[in-house]
């Protein structure tokens, strides 16, 4: 039995959007999202310097910068009173080291004009030693006497010369090397000095990340107190940017590495950049906390980089899985269900008829057809009982 319904009516189906059934090729396309990375970039982490340090000025996000750009400084005013006390301290070592040294030239002057006078004497003493008979015997006794005495006065002068040398000589060494520390920590204070100030060691796009500060997180700005060793901006190196993608695990044995892969950035849709995988992770992981749905990374290497490109951006990864030539497949939205029915609504004459069909493959925007059509049918992509033209269904 053949029963009829009059759905809907209008003036003109011309209002009704169409599509003809062709044969044409069918791409399974599988569309993965991500963002854009840099496939290397530097971290900027806060100075490594005692306390708390506080920001007085930070670069804006975004800015593209060359080397040598001043990226961060810090409040110096206490590492400024550090060096002058440490610069005050280093000149009084210097001042103790040269009055040490005035003395000492005076004591070693004096002490070596005490052995000059001794050995002085010793030679006096000498000219007087004589072995003649004309000459009494207490004189001869007398002179030996002399000389042996002379002889000790100018071994202790020259004992204590030595002595005095060496002593005088250590404590210049300890007053030089108390000046050598006072020297190292002015040399240091002005390195601490130099670190206060961050610059750029090559080309970049400033990304600042969000970190711990006052019991929250959030971004670096001036008047900022951070602890050193923070990580307070990240330098991507824009020259070599890549996709990192996540699939998930149901259609991981989809994608395999050295596939093609066309990237669409979802602010700039056109044109799309060509791409090829180049890495697949091992471990499905869950993005979410919470959530059971796992997914693997994927990283898709780019072909070129354009101006456009910043880390961050999302894009759409749409992989080709295969390509099936000269089959019949219709635009999704030309595809209704009823429960496990499928169907189409397909034009005869002078009215809309639903169809059954049998689908298969599917990508983003069109669906295999199996069965149920075939060229030259003319199939509408709205339910045409919405305003368009009478319907029609035929039942047994």
């Amino acid at each position: 039995m053949i029963a009829l319904w009059l759905l809907a009516c209008v003036s003109s189906s011309d209002e009704i959007p169409t599509h003809t059934v062709a044969l044409d090729d069918f791409e399974h396309v599988l569309s993965i999202p991500g963002e854009l990375k840099a496939v290397r970039s530097s971290t900027i982490s806060a100075p490594d310097l005692s306390g708390s340090l506080k920001v007085t000025s930070i670069i804006d996000e975004g800015t593209r910068v060359s080397e040598g750009d001043i990226l961060v400084e810090f409040d110096t005013s206490e590492l400024e009173k550090d060096l002058e006390n440490a610069q005050s301290k280093l000149e009084v070592a210097q001042t103790k080291i040269e009055q040490k040294q005035a003395q000492f030239e005076v004591r070693i002057g004096d002490l070596k004009n005490a052995v000059t006078r001794a050995e002085l004497n010793l030679q006096r003493a000498e000219m007087r030693l004589t072995e003649s008979e004309t000459v009494p015997r207490v004189e001869r006794e007398s002179a030996l006497i002399d000389v042996e005495q002379y002889t000790l006065e100018v071994d202790r002068s020259q004992a204590s010369l030595e002595s005095a040398r060496l002593e005088g000589e250590a404590e210049i060494q300890l007053l030089r090397l108390e000046a050598d520390q006072a020297a190292s920590r002015v040399e240091r204070k002005r390195d601490e000095l130099g670190r206060c100030t961050i610059t750029a060691e090559g080309d970049g796009l400033v990304i600042l990340p969000e970190i711990w500060k006052g019991g929250s997180r959030g971004k670096v700005t001036a008047g900022d107190s951070i602890w050193s060793g923070s990580a307070i901006i990240t330098l991507p190196d824009m020259s070599e940017m890549e996709v990192e993608a996540w699939v998930h695990e149901v259609d991981a044995g989809l994608v395999a590495a050295e596939m093609p892969v066309a990237i669409v950035i979802d602010a700039y849709p056109d044109p799309p950049f060509e791409g090829t995988i180049s890495r697949i992770a091992d471990l499905a992981v869950q993005r979410e906390r919470g959530s059971e749905v796992k997914h693997l990374k994927v990283s898709i290497a780019l072909a070129e980089t354009s101006d456009i490109m910043k880390p961050g951006m999302t894009v759409r990864s749409e992989v080709l899985i295969e390509k099936l030539p000269e089959v019949l497949s219709v635009p999704l939205e030309g595809i209704f269900s009823d429960g496990e029915e499928q169907y189409v609504f397909t034009r005869g004459l002078g009215d809309w008829k639903r169809t059954t069909v049998t689908t298969g493959k599917s990508n983003d925007t069109h669906i295999i057809i199996e069965s149920g059509l075939k060229v030259g049918d003319v199939l509408s992509l709205i339910d045409p009982s919405v305003g368009a033209a009478p319907v029609a269904e035929s039942m047994e």
